[in-house]
């Protein structure tokens, strides 16, 4: 299945789902206009770049609505989108191990005013390296230019007509200013003749409409100017079964708006080389969760100076135009004092290059015997900030000396005393090899007999420890020593001592390890100089060190990211992992050297508080019913509070029936038994916010829950000529109970389930 077919069906299961059929619904109120689009449409789909406002999470496979910001229509001026919300659908699916972001726009919101859009014109679909959109990546979204700006044109007519209505009043309200002066009311009728309302006599009867406050359906309102978020609250009343809701309005609740620096991160202007500290406002919901209401915006008043950093860079070594390049990071001091790299090694703009300078000091003059050549060694140099630096190590320069065999000097002087051998009578003469350097006669060889005139020859023998050759490091050879000899009698006779002879080993380099210098990103290696073909066989020159003249490996930057660092720390309920933004090397052993550059965007690990509510022991207010007085006894109106937990039980009223003149009857006496009833139980709930480290978020907050009984459990009937008849009403409870349903109410009308 190629990847278009896999969009047409993803995106076709995407629609269906009941978030987007609802969608599809409200911005296509008939059929007929879901046509297929002709060329003519086609034309008009252009590339709209819109960002997360927050790190978003997306869900999997059902879609989700979130908030983006516009960042860039094609053809609409900056104006018409400024403050726009663009409402949207989200979700990702897997797909051979992707994860596969499919995302359709539905509508453009701005001050509480919205736009619905055809989401079939609006849709994207991109991968994603995890479930969640970053404020810091853009999303492209391919849609309808002309219906986009369409509807941010009706947005921003909206707009302009609300100001118009605001100048016009205030103009009104200007010219009735300038003719009035004195009391608060000739400016406000409304105001002037408002007073308290009387309060309200309410009687107890089972009839009358209940009241309650409540915040379900009511947003908060975030007041930017005061620097606070507002809970907005109802009123509901219930009569006769029929339930009425007055306008929300602002309610007691309020939540401070604070400051947030650590999601938002510092805005770099490379050309001026400054960098601003940004923050945005939030604030902590009754529930203690974190609410984020502005975008991040610019603190003017914590601006940093970029500056170069050369410290942390190597110098670039040109061969090609035979120049040192001193380079350098640009980076800045934060808010936390910590130093934020901007940009990584780049050549400076600060220090200019300087020349490379070919040089043989340290260096020597290289003999190959065999091919009858010297060679000179060099090396570079070069000079800066008042000090000498080595660029590379010593090799050979292209200056070639010819070997030329001498007896005697200018002088005709034999340049080595001859070999006299008075028994046998002959002389055996001797010769040097040398090279002319710079004009200057230089001897490479000591004297060496001649083997023409009698058998003198040459062994290793007494010569053949290595530890005592001349091994020339610079040259990279180590020349083999000798003696002469002649044979007598098959004695040898030696001549001449141990000294150097023409055969030169080579040496043989292998690196043993390295020997890092991470404060200057370099590392020397640590080198193993020997030599094989030895009559000792191998010998070891140098074991594990940095030779003379051995070039800086530099360190290989592999990127930047960011790392946690163990630490902490909250913002009311939300906490946040601190991290570090840390930028990697490779050293050339393959292992890893980590420098902190900067502080990272931390990692918000969400609401870290629970809700805790604590009841008191529940109380009652106990009532009887007035049975009258006088003849007819009985106990008169009673209340009182009884609890905790009180046991309401059962008394005995007496009643009297009176002897009239209508009623032949003598008085008669009676008793009725009536269950004590209570007229409410109520009970305090307290809210307290505890975070997961056991701080206590805010102030704990009480409040009252009350539970009313509709009737009392006794009554008095009047049953003509004066006679009354007192009942017990059954139906009636003993006394209302404080139970767990009644108490998810009141948490219900308080605000406070989560």
């Amino acid at each position: 299945m190629n990847k278009q077919t896999l969009w047409c069906l993803l995106l076709s299961s995407c629609l269906v789902s009941p978030a987007l059929a609802q969608m599809q619904e409200t911005s296509n109120p008939s059929s007929e206009t879901n046509s297929e689009p002709g060329i003519e449409e086609m034309v008009r789909k252009v590339n709209i770049v819109t960002r997360a406002k927050t790190r978003t999470a997306v869900s999997q496979n059902e879609p989700m609505a979130i908030d983006l910001g516009l960042v860039d229509v094609p053809g609409a001026p900056p104006k018409l989108t400024e403050g726009v919300t663009a409402k949207a659908y989200a979700r990702y699916v897997n797909y051979e191990d992707s994860l596969i972001a499919q995302l359709v726009l539905t509508g453009v919101e701005k001050d509480g005013r919205s736009e619905p859009l055809d989401s079939n014109d609006f849709v994207a679909q991109f991968n994603m390296d995890s479930p969640e959109l970053d404020p810091a990546s853009p999303v492209t979204i391919e849609g309808n230019q002309e219906t986009l700006i369409a509807a941010l044109q009706r947005l921003n007519d909206v707009e302009e007509d609300d100001k118009e209505e605001k100048e016009t009043e205030t103009a009104e309200a200007d010219t009735g200013a300038s003719n009035a002066v004195g009391s608060n009311a000739s400016k406000n009728a409304d105001a002037a003749g408002y007073s308290s309302p009387a309060a309200l006599d309410v009687a107890e009867d089972t009839s009358a409409p209940t009241v309650r406050v409540t915040t379900e359906g009511c947003n908060i309102r975030v007041d930017l100017a005061q620097l606070v978020a507002v809970q907005q609250n109802r009123v509901e009343t219930t009569e006769d079964g029929a339930v009425s809701s007055a306008p929300c309005e602002d309610g007691g609740d309020r939540y401070p708006l604070d400051r947030s620096y650590s999601v938002c991160g510092d805005t770099i202007d490379m050309e001026t080389r400054q960098a601003t500290a940004q923050y945005l406002l939030y604030y902590t919901d009754g529930g203690g969760n974190r609410q984020e209401v502005t975008d991040c915006l610019k603190d003017e008043d914590k601006v940093f100076d970029i500056t170069e950093k050369a410290s942390a860079c190597s110098v670039y070594l040109d061969y090609n135009e035979m120049m040192a390049v001193p380079q350098a990071s640009l980076a800045y001091d934060n808010a936390s004092n910590n130093e934020v790299q901007v940009r990584s090694c780049e050549p400076s703009e600060e220090i200019a290059p300087v020349p490379l300078v070919s040089v043989t000091d340290g260096c020597s003059i290289r003999h190959d015997f065999a091919g009858g050549l010297s060679l000179q060694t060099g090396r570079h140099i070069y000079e800066l900030n008042g000090t000498t630096w080595q660029a590379d190590a010593c090799s050979d320069n292209g200056t070639e000396y010819p070997h030329e065999t001498v007896y005697k000097n200018a002088a005709g002087q034999e340049v080595c005393a001859p070999i006299i051998n008075q028994a046998a009578g002959t002389v055996t003469r001797q010769s040097r090899k040398q090279i002319v350097v710079n004009g200057v006669e230089q001897f490479i060889t000591e004297c060496k007999p001649d083997t023409a005139n009698i058998a003198i020859q040459s062994t290793i023998d007494g010569c053949d420890n290595p530890s005592l050759w001349n091994h020339d490091l610079a040259a990279g050879a180590s020349y083999g020593r000798e003696r002469f000899y002649y044979q007598l009698d098959g004695v040898p006779q030696y001549v001449t001592e141990c000294q150097d002879s023409e055969i030169a080993y080579p040496h043989q380099v292998e690196t043993i390890g390295w020997q890092n210098h991470d404060d200057q990103l370099f590392s020397y290696r640590l080198t193993t100089v020997y030599i094989e073909g030895t009559p000792k066989g191998r010998f070891n020159i140098k074991t594990s060190e940095v030779l003379p003249g051995e070039p800086q490996m530099a360190y290989v930057y592999s990127g930047e990211a960011p790392a946690t660092n163990g630490e902490h720390f909250y913002e009311d309920c939300t906490r946040f992992d601190a991290r570090d933004l840390v930028q990697s090397y490779e050293r050339p052993d393959g292992s890893t050297h980590k420098i902190v550059i900067g502080e990272a965007e931390p990692l918000n690990l969400g609401n870290k508080c629970n809700l805790v509510i604590d009841w008191d022991d529940p109380y009652n207010s106990l009532f009887r019913v007035s049975l009258g007085s006088g003849p007819f006894g009985g106990p008169k109106d009673q209340t009182k509070t009884i609890g905790p937990n009180p046991q309401c039980g059962s008394t005995t009223y007496s009643w009297v029936r009176p002897n009239t003149s209508s009623n032949n009857d003598n008085s008669a006496r009676g008793n009725v038994k009536a269950a004590n009833h209570c007229s409410f139980t109520r009970a305090n709930g307290t809210k307290t916010i505890v975070r997961e480290d056991g701080e206590t978020i805010g102030s704990p907050v009480t409040q009252l829950c009350s539970t009313v009984s509709s009737a009392a459990s006794i009554r008095r009937e009047k049953r003509g000529h004066g006679h009354y008849v007192v009942t017990a009403q059954t139906s009636v409870a003993g006394y209302p109970a404080h139970s767990n349903s009644v108490k998810s109410g009141c948490l219900g009308n308080w605000g406070w389930l989560q």
